[in-house]
């Protein structure tokens, strides 16, 4: 306390002149009857609103920041989903169709009806990502066909965008990793999805094989996409039914590691990962034989994808699937 300060208090004014008690009794009555009779100290805050409504104004302001961060761009992406874009692509879709007829089997065994809604799926998948040529010369063909790859997997999902990768990266031939040296046709990290595209163009040149780095690539791109990206009901729907899918696939793949023979490719025992991405290779590429082979676990991935490629139209449910007029 600086030197000279007096402290007088309020409860003892024995002693105090009387214009000086008057004044403590007039602060003394503010303090036992007023808006301070309930307050331990004098620095409680002074509101122009009762609290409860200034908590009104704050969840009213929580409410404004959801609806413009999280609400808006959800009904403008689901805008643009709807918005039918063929008619707008002129001789472009002549030629976008040409292309995944003669180079994409799936596309090319569906219904007139089909290959239309499979085809506005690419061009809003294809126009939604950045795609980055290394050592390889741009090429209208190449973002079609790897889009074409991409819906070919999701056709049966109502959210096939992948959005959690916004660019994908196409290189001339096989390349090889600092972080490891080995070579690779393909590979989904955090910073993208990179695929080869010489060997892109092997795996659906052979489509009888089971050997498709398209379809591999796409699939582990679904995965990060749909455990790290932003999730909506459907999404959480296929997160359970992909649990379906190892509980189903561990037994399976514990064989493989075992050294059985199988008819899955020997990569597939790699990690579970790669077990999942070789058997999308084969699920596409020889649906009839992994169906007669194992049948529980083909029934998981018609499940999980919703399709099942032996039909003829490809879904199962067009409802589920988005693809209802």
């Amino acid at each position: 306390m600086p030197p000279g300060d007096t402290i007088i208090y309020l409860s003892d004014t024995a002693g105090v002149p009387p214009e000086v008690s008057h004044i403590i009794d007039s602060i003394t009555s503010v303090y036992e009857t007023g808006p301070y009779s309930s307050m331990p100290s004098m620095n409680r805050p002074q509101y122009i609103y009762p609290e409860w409504v200034l908590f009104l104004f704050i969840l009213a302001g929580l409410f404004i920041l959801f609806v413009i961060y999280v609400g808006l761009p959800h009904l403008r992406k689901q805008r643009v989903l709807k918005y039918p874009v063929l008619d707008e692509l002129g001789a472009d879709a002549v030629r976008y169709r040409y292309w995944l007829g003669q180079h994409n089997p799936y596309y090319a065994a569906l219904s007139e009806t089909m290959k239309e809604r499979f085809l506005d799926r690419v061009v809003k998948f294809m126009r939604s990502k950045e795609f980055r040529y290394h050592k390889l010369e741009v090429d209208e063909k190449v973002p079609v066909l790897l889009s074409g790859a991409a819906i070919q997997l999701t056709f049966g999902l109502r959210n096939y965008m992948l959005d959690y990768f916004p660019v994908i990266h196409i290189i001339r031939q096989e390349y090889t990793l600092d972080i490891d040296k080995e070579t690779y046709y393909g590979h989904v990290s955090k910073n993208g999805i990179y695929i080869s595209w010489t060997h892109f163009m092997e795996g659906f040149s052979d489509y009888s094989d089971s050997v498709n780095v398209g379809l591999h690539e796409m699939a582990h791109a679904v995965s990060y996409d749909i455990f790290l990206g932003e999730k909506d009901r459907h999404d959480r729907g296929f997160i359970e039914r992909l649990k379906g899918f190892r509980e189903e696939g561990t037994p399976v793949f514990r064989a493989l590691r075992r050294g059985a023979t199988h008819l899955l490719d020997d990569y597939a025992a790699t990690n579970f990962d790669e077990f999942w991405a070789v058997s999308i290779e084969t699920f596409f590429e020889n649906p009839a034989g992994f169906r007669d082979t194992m049948p529980g676990l083909y029934q998981c991935i018609c499940d999980i994808l919703n399709q099942d490629p032996t039909r003829p139209d490809k879904i199962i449910d067009k409802r589920l699937a988005g693809l209802t007029d």
